[in-house]
């Protein structure tokens, strides 16, 4: 068979594998999505019935209802009758809507497809950009001010992004309608493409933010690296401009990684859709997720769940075998996967040659300094090129090792006193929000609706309570929350990640199927779905994000045992006859516990911005609990009374206390990673 057949044969094969991928775990998707509905402490015929009708109801109807909802039927009879259904097209009827879930899923999908799809190709395209300009200007001022720009907008949860948007733009500038896909009281026949047009574009805009810091930064870092390549050297030697060789070697190879992780991105972005759903009230998937959500939908709820899980695996599919496809690579490491080359060697290889650029060197073409060089020159020259660059190497590591001792002094002391002032911070900000917790609940309607003064900092809110004091309490609230269920999700990231690395492949196939599965729905949406079964409360809140946090850390945890297991000295070890539980508290403990502890730290502020997001969306702590999230969703009935400071200084609060973990993650990272301690 001809080398062409042969790769055509493969993308076929790896096309039909990721497919078969896609299908599985579509199936695992819909049975975690239905346990957990099915877990939910709701009476199905209390909710389908209504509660006038179910208590004057007789206990033989109730029976009657009980059986054919399949109460006391077990989970894995009720899972196949659900399954057979939804095969044949049949999803359940939505009881919010009164209509058949696949109905109100087609009618709502359309905006939502259309809001996401701006908002996806936009972020793709405007990271793409700023990742360019950082990158060219590297340790400059633009460089800094789009790293600052991409660490705030990653610290910024998106329903308070969306509610300054709606406030600036809707209520004080009167640019853009408050809310909805249309007008109200048009019908759909007078709705014209400029009514839908202006009441897409803020949320699409504010949408658009959620994806630009990942893709932005990636490019910066992969920009970076193709400039310092030796090839780039080449081409600055022929007299090219910076600008040039971006437009002629850079985009080739920043555009495949680039869309791969545009398409990663869909499960963010969706996410981010039910939030800015909520708070713009768009009619979409997200909105009609938290409205079955919070009206015991249990059928349009697993509808909803099933289609994001499509979108996110789709997304993935889509991205993988276009990588697959494009990158001739990825075929040559799985035709001799196949050939039975060493593992250990092969994967050694592979990732060397994941940080070289993915296309070659770039011809040489033109007079003067930039003629081609014969077959037979080639080595030569690159013989020159490398000695010269070996040279200027060594002498720019000799001024470095001259002057490196006091300058890394210098830095590791000023890394310190940077994780010493967030952690002191942080730890004022739990202190004082405890001992104002009394003070946070107190009401005095003369003192209601007042704006920011000397006696009140950040005003008072409808009731006459002070909103410092409510901030500060509701955000060492959910400091306190985060940083529990971090914690409880590092535990399980431990166990699981040292069970994938230690345990034999089948074991880490299972654990990384599992991975799969949990990334596979939008972590909103599994939040939402994992507080319809547990309900409200701190515990509820808790597990749920616990659960949906650890597949990160777990797969660090993993890649560092891997690593370790692998390292010199412990094979050392293994030959001077050391046990396994000598090797694992004396050797792999000291390599693993130094990401760990960064990873864990790094946690927190995803941590902290879930539970804020989803006790916002109504399903976390109860109001009485001055959760930020409380505080900022009672605020959206305000915007339009020049109300500001209700939703202004809560989210200001939020976001300099992620900025400070991630401050504090990521100066510890640096003292204690030797990866990075020289920085």
């Amino acid at each position: 068979m001809s080398i062409r057949g042969a790769g055509r044969n493969f993308v076929v094969r790896y096309a039909l594998e990721q497919i078969v991928r896609f299908v599985a775990l579509m199936f695992a998707v819909s049975f975690v999505v239905f346990a957990l509905v099915s877990a939910s402490p709701i009476d199905p015929v209390q909710m389908n019935v209504g509660q006038a009708a179910y208590m004057t109801m007789s206990e033989a109807k109730r029976a009657q209802l009980a059986q054919y909802w399949g109460v006391g039927t077990p989970l894995l009879e009720r899972y196949a009758n659900w399954l057979a259904s939804v095969l044949q097209g049949d999803w359940g009827t939505s009881l919010r809507f009164n209509a058949p879930v696949m109905e109100v899923l087609g009618n709502r999908a359309a905006n939502s497809l259309a809001l996401l799809g701006i908002a996806w190709v936009a972020s793709g395209v405007l990271g793409l950009l700023l990742g360019v300009v950082a990158g060219v200007n590297r340790d400059r001022w633009p460089d800094r001010l789009v790293k600052g720009y991409c660490f705030v907008l990653a610290a910024t949860p998106t329903f308070w992004l969306g509610l300054v948007a709606l406030m600036v733009f809707s209520v004080w500038l009167g640019w853009f309608p408050l809310g909805f896909s249309v007008p109200l009281g048009k019908s759909a026949a007078d709705v014209t493409l400029l009514d839908t047009a202006s009441h897409i574009v803020l949320p699409a805009i504010v949408l658009s933010f959620v994806g630009v810091a990942n893709i932005a930064l990636h490019t910066r870092e992969k920009l970076v690296d193709i400039l310092e390549s030796d090839y780039v050297k080449f081409a600055r030697a022929r007299g090219l401009s910076t600008w040039q060789i971006v437009r002629r070697h850079g985009m080739r190879n920043l555009l495949l990684p680039a869309m791969t992780l545009q398409f990663a991105s869909i499960s963010e972005i969706f996410g981010g859709s039910v939030l800015v759903e909520q708070v713009f009230s768009y009619p979409g998937l997200g909105q009609a997720a938290i409205t079955a959500g919070l009206g015991g939908d249990a059928p349009l709820l697993a509808g909803i769940a099933v289609v994001s899980a499509m979108l996110v695996f789709g997304g993935n599919l889509t991205a993988n075998i276009l990588y697959g496809v494009v990158d001739p690579r990825i075929r040559r490491g799985q035709m001799r996967e196949r050939a039975g080359r060493p593992r250990i060697a092969r994967e050694a290889r592979d990732s060397a040659r994941v940080e070289e650029a993915l296309v070659p060197m770039p011809a040489m073409v033109g007079t003067g300094a930039g003629q081609v060089p014969s077959a037979g020159a080639l080595p030569s020259v690159r013989r020159s090129v490398a000695q010269t660059s070996s040279a200027v190497r060594e002498s720019l590591q000799l001024g470095t090792l001259l002057h490196a001792p006091r300058r890394r002094g210098a830095n590791r002391v000023a890394t310190f006193a940077k994780f010493v002032v967030a952690a002191i911070l942080l730890v004022f900000v739990v202190i004082a929000g405890m001992a104002l917790s009394d003070m946070a609940t107190t009401t005095d309607f003369s003192l209601k609706s007042l704006a920011p003064c000397l006696a009140h900092p950040f005003g008072t809110d409808w009731m006459g309570r002070d909103m410092l004091a409510r901030t500060l309490s509701g955000l060492s609230t959910s400091v306190v929350l985060g940083l529990v269920a971090a914690c409880v999700s590092s535990v399980i990231a431990v166990i699981l990640g040292a069970a994938a690395a230690l345990c034999g492949p089948k074991v880490d196939a299972v654990i990384s199927w599992l991975i799969d599965l949990m990334m596979g729905v939008p972590h909103i949406v599994l939040l939402v779905l994992i507080s319809y079964a547990l309900g409200k409360g701190f515990w509820g809140v808790a597990v749920g994000v616990a659960i949906t946090h650890w597949p990160n850390l777990a797969r660090v945890v993993r890649a560092e045992i891997l690593q370790c297991k692998q390292s010199d000295f412990v094979m050392a070890a293994r030959r001077m006859g050391k046990s396994s539980a000598y090797i694992a508290i004396h050797h792999m403990v000291p390599f693993v516990l130094p990401q760990f502890v960064v990873g864990l730290v790094l946690m927190f502020p995803h941590a902290i911005l879930h539970e804020a997001s989803i006790t916002f969306l109504g399903f976390g702590l109860p109001p009485e609990m001055p959760a930020i999230g409380v505080i900022l969703s009672e605020s959206m009935g305000y915007l339009t009374t020049g109300m500001w400071w209700l939703a202004v200084f809560p989210g200001i609060a939020l976001v300099a206390a992620v900025m400070l973990f991630d401050a504090a993650g990521e100066s510890l990272r640096k003292l204690i990673d030797p990866h990075t301690s020289q920085e």
